[in-house]
């Protein structure tokens, strides 16, 4: 016999007993014939009975057992982190690093634009500010202009609730408007 068939056999009888162990084998046994003539069993379970090893094939050898690998669940639960944690946190935890002083030279030309900056929104700011209260002065003023006790001061008053766009505004559309079409045709009141 060669080396690799006995092998082989070994692997089938430790894995014969084991199934004998679990379970009664049936009472019929299949086995197969191989290529060369010699019957294998054809599983584990069909066999009747383990096959002995003798001295003579060589010395057993104990198997390392395979250790299992630890799921994340298994890991967290034992105390570690999940590495993404850790990533994040490595990047939280590391240090701040300062640049280089700058020449004087530098520190002057970035003073000069900061204060250009401040000059520059200072006078947007009050360029916006300055159009509205004149706009709000002028609408004052012309409410004042109306003759009193009339409507049309009674309507220059009133103030909408309704804090959308007036209703005269259009809205925006993906498409031009459809020519001759009038959605009030459409529109179905309850009664």
């Amino acid at each position: 016999m060669s080396s690799g068939m006995i092998s082989s056999q070994r692997i089938l009888s430790r894995a014969a007993s084991g199934a004998l162990r679990r379970r009664p084998a049936p009472s019929s046994s299949s086995s197969t014939t191989t290529t060369t003539g010699a019957s294998a069993p054809v599983s584990s379970y069909h066999t009747t009975a383990p096959t002995l090893l003798s001295d003579e094939e060589g010395p057993k050898i104990k198997q390392p057992k395979v250790k299992k690998k630890v799921k994340n669940s298994a890991k967290k639960a034992e105390g570690g982190r999940d590495r993404h944690l850790d990533l994040i946190l490595r990047a939280l935890d590391a240090p701040v690093l300062k640049p280089p002083p700058a020449s004087e030279e530098e520190m002057q030309r970035r003073h000069d634009i900061g204060r250009a900056y401040n000059i520059g929104t200072s006078e947007q700011h009050n360029a916006l500010h300055h159009d509205l209260n004149c706009k709000l002065r002028l609408k004052n003023h012309a409410i004042e202009m109306l003759p009193k006790d009339s409507m049309w001061k009674e309507e220059a008053l009133k103030i909408d609730d309704f804090d959308g766009p007036p209703y005269w505004r259009g809205i925006p559309t993906w498409t031009p408007p459809i020519p001759g079409f009038n959605p009030s045709e459409f529109i179905h009141e309850d009664e």
